[in-house]
């Protein structure tokens, strides 16, 4: 049987190489629904951390666009530092980071919004946050933030809330510009909200780095890491506040 590092290297370039993707949001290899099975048989209902285990353990062998635990433990820091009412993620995928965003939540009536474009990832983002006890914490939207952002709207007015205080952003690296200034023009982050960008080093945004770079109302660290369960590939973690004054 070849090393694990081997066999995570040939599943992460197959999925590189996957056509299925750029159409359904799923490699085409079954892997998504492997992994919703293998979450489902190997951790404890209810429980968060073991849920996190149980993906992570997983993708030692088959590989996955999670956040992976290095930067997760980034994300992780963001939430805990922020401490958000509401938050929302762009680019749900399996729900990994979903289960790790509302896992880290201190408020009890604190809510992430999560919306994935691919029905059948939805799906399965359902099902392993439910499985990791956090459906109350976290809402999954079919779609995506052009299509959803009433909904983001009406949410926020449902929590009394002006603002989003924290934005994941994890989906198609080209919709990070557009979607973050669609959240700015519709005056849904303001003074304080935290925007952590995976990915900006692989596959990598520039129009949105470029953005970043010339700013004003936002300041930004980089954390230079490596991609999720793939430790010969560079990535980047930008995180972002809005200032006030804009």
């Amino acid at each position: 049987m070849l090393p694990e590092h081997i066999v995570r290297s040939i599943s992460f370039v197959r999925a590189m190489c996957s056509l299925s993707s750029w159409f359904t949001g799923q490699v085409g290899d079954g892997r998504e629904n492997a992994l919703l099975e293998h979450v489902r048989q190997t951790s404890a209902k209810g429980d968060p951390q073991s849920v996190l285990q149980a993906a992570d353990a997983y993708s030692q062998r088959t590989w996955f666009m999670n956040v992976g635990n290095e930067k997760g433990a980034l994300v992780d820091a963001a939430v805990r530092d922020r401490n958000p009412k509401v938050a929302l993620e762009l680019g749900t995928y399996c729900g990994y980071s979903a289960v790790r965003i509302s896992s880290q939540f201190q408020q009890p009536e604190s809510l992430l919004i999560s919306i994935e474009k691919s029905p059948p990832n939805a799906e399965i983002a359902k099902q392993i946050i439910d499985h990791a006890g956090l459906s109350s914490k976290c809402e999954v939207l079919q779609g995506t933030l052009t299509k959803r952002v009433q909904d983001v709207k009406d949410i926020l007015k449902k929590f009394d809330q002006q603002f989003i205080d924290f934005v994941f952003l994890d989906h198609a690296k080209e919709f990070y510009l557009s979607d973050y200034l669609l959240l700015k023009n519709e005056h849904l982050i303001g003074p304080g909200t935290v925007i952590v960008a995976d990915n900006m080093g692989f596959p990598g945004s520039p129009k949105f780095w470029k953005y970043l770079k010339n700013a004003e109302e936002l300041e930004t660290v980089s954390h230079k890491c490596t991609l999720e369960y793939i430790s010969w590939v560079r990535d980047t973690v930008a995180v972002s506040t809005y200032k006030s004054g804009f």
